[in-house]
């Protein structure tokens, strides 16, 4: 039987997106407007840099459960900090999601599906395929857990299954391989991910 490859995600009005550029990094954005082989992606924050790029090689990058896809292509037009990008067609999965981690301290709540244990405690890290959390009641590797993480916002928690797979770099730590999650929540989960990338990076290039 041959294998089935699993189809490109397509940009769509609303996306959340990060623009790529050789010399400027990453700066996230959202899609306003698609249509054949060009998108405009209105900037998060405004950059004065990007009007001088006109002809230039750059990037549109977005997330799935599947990883990160970059669309290549030119920009065309920079006006009031909406970029009109032509893309040439070229489409790259650069990145699986279980490899993106960051540090992260978020309110986290981990309860045992059959047992009564675990509670309420904070992460250490996170990425769109687990989390690294404080473990003051040394849960035991293999135990199902019931994992509801709190994104800033103020939103509703991203909710999944999960189970606890490896005992972390100090004794009060444990990794949890997250099992459930729905497509929306992995999403926003994500989506901060990358968010947090940005601004890593743009404090390293700030130093």
């Amino acid at each position: 039987m041959a294998a089935v490859t699993a189809p490109t995600p397509q940009l769509a009005e609303g996306q959340h997106v990060t623009i790529r550029h050789v010399l400027l990094g990453l700066l996230p954005g959202r899609i306003e407007h698609v249509k054949g082989g060009v998108v405009t992606v209105a900037l998060n924050v405004k950059d004065e840099r990007v009007g001088r790029l006109t002809g230039q090689e750059i990037a549109v990058e977005m997330m799935s459960g599947r990883g990160i896809y970059r669309f290549s292509g030119k920009l065309a037009a920079e006006r009031s900090g909406s970029l009109t990008v032509n893309l040439d067609g070229d489409v790259e999965r650069i990145q699986r999601r279980e490899f993106v981690r960051i540090p992260a301290i978020l309110d986290v709540s981990v309860n045992g599906v059959d047992e009564p244990l675990g509670g309420e405690t904070t992460t250490r890290d996170v990425s769109g395929s687990g989390i690294q959390i404080a473990d003051p009641w040394n849960l035991p590797l293999g135990l199902d857990v019931r994992v509801e993480l709190q994104l800033p916002g103020g939103e509703e928690p991203v909710r999944s299954l999960g189970r606890v797979v490896r005992a972390g770099a100090e004794d009060d730590q444990k990794g949890i391989r997250l099992d459930g999650l729905a497509r929306a929540d992995e999403d926003r989960l994500m989506r901060y991910i990358r968010e947090r990338e940005v601004q890593a990076l743009r404090a390293a290039r700030g130093r």
